[in-house]
């Protein structure tokens, strides 16, 4: 009789040693499957070239418009396309936002946390968060100057003080992370896989980066700055022509100048280029048609950080890092001020 209660004494221990190792094996899976991120659709990119060049505010992804609210320290904001149902997603002040599958990437240019004592940490670097505010995950803490989202890799401006600025390439989970070169590439201008940009070495004639190979090559031997592809055009600053706006047609092989201004920045959707006129005496926010006719005043002044979405055009006067203005993206011009982004903010 002894024997048996012996025995019986051991049955529950049994089972609840097993119940928590299969828990354990249970909790270890689903942790690993948590970091997983799905693979994105093929050809996903994640913003314009144009936006990324005016440090990508603005990202306009399967109805949403994912934005830095300006009027709250340029925390992560989220929309419908008319600017209702706006929704704060992150508070940190972030830059180049891009959208894949159901995340969003973005980074964050100034931002601090406290450790405690009093003691505060940098926190700036590329981050990654489900669109839905959830599951925020560092997959960079170094500081970047541009970064954009190709299919299943993030391509980034990076700097580190042993390596210097050079352009790198991560995984979605922040993995798989490899050096593509030690140049100073801008990754903004992708196009169909293919990211154009401009050599920063001893010219800066178009180059091109196939990213299914990663491997770099020459395209057309012209000065140009921040290029953009729009259908079988290469827009860009020409450099040779003081900065002034122009086309380069991959079909004829020729150039043809847009403007007589010097601009200092730029974007486009497919009926419009709006651009920054440099002039000491009559700066002003311009627009024109892809061919460079039509060309008309936005605003008077000097502008920045240029986004486009379907509906507005979204742009900050210079050196005013709060006042976000719009105009519609087609049509007549009409110059507001962001209302319910402001609104929004004071309310939080």
């Amino acid at each position: 009789m002894a024997s048996g209660n012996k025995n019986k004494s051991h049955i529950p221990f049994i089972i609840v040693t097993a119940v928590l190792l299969i828990l354990a094996i249970a909790l270890s899976v689903f942790s690993k499957l948590s970091k997983i991120v799905p693979k994105n659709a093929p050809g996903t990119v994640g913003n314009t070239a144009g936006n990324i060049y005016n440090k990508g505010l603005f990202c306009e992804d399967d109805g949403y418009i994912y934005f830095a609210n300006s009027y709250d320290q340029g925390s992560l904001y989220r929309m419908k396309e008319d600017e209702t149902e706006m929704k704060k997603i992150i508070t940190a002040d972030v830059q180049y936002i891009n959208a894949g599958g159901d995340y969003l990437y973005y980074y964050m240019a100034n931002s601090s946390t406290s450790t405690g004592l009093g003691f505060l940490r940098r926190v700036m670097g590329i981050y990654r968060v489900k669109k839905n505010g959830k599951s925020p995950a560092t997959l960079s803490r170094d500081p970047s100057l541009e970064m954009i989202l190709v299919n299943n890799s993030i391509y980034y401006l990076d700097y580190d003080k042993t390596k210097g600025v050079h352009l790198g390439k991560m995984g979605t989970d922040g993995r798989d992370v490899t050096d593509i070169s030690n140049s100073v590439i801008n990754p903004a201008g992708v196009y169909e896989d293919v990211i154009y940009f401009s050599n920063n070495e001893n010219n800066h004639f178009l180059m091109v980066l196939d990213t299914a190979t990663d491997t770099i090559s020459e395209a057309v031997r012209i000065n140009m700055w921040n290029p953009v592809r729009l259908g079988n055009y290469i827009y860009f600053m020409d450099i040779d022509n003081n900065y002034r706006l122009a086309r380069y047609s991959l079909s004829e092989a020729a150039i043809e100048t847009l403007t007589k201004d010097r601009v200092d920045c730029y974007n486009l959707n497919t009926e419009y280029i709006y651009y920054q006129k440099n002039d000491a005496k009559n700066p002003a926010l311009k627009r024109m048609s892809v061919n460079g006719s039509s060309e008309e005043i936005i605003a008077e002044g000097n502008y920045t950080n240029i986004n486009i979405t379907d509906r507005y055009v979204y742009f900050q006067p210079f050196g005013d890092t709060v006042t976000t203005l719009r105009t519609p993206s087609y049509g007549s011009v009409n110059v507001t001020e962001f209302e319910a982004a402001r609104d929004i903010a004071y309310k939080e």
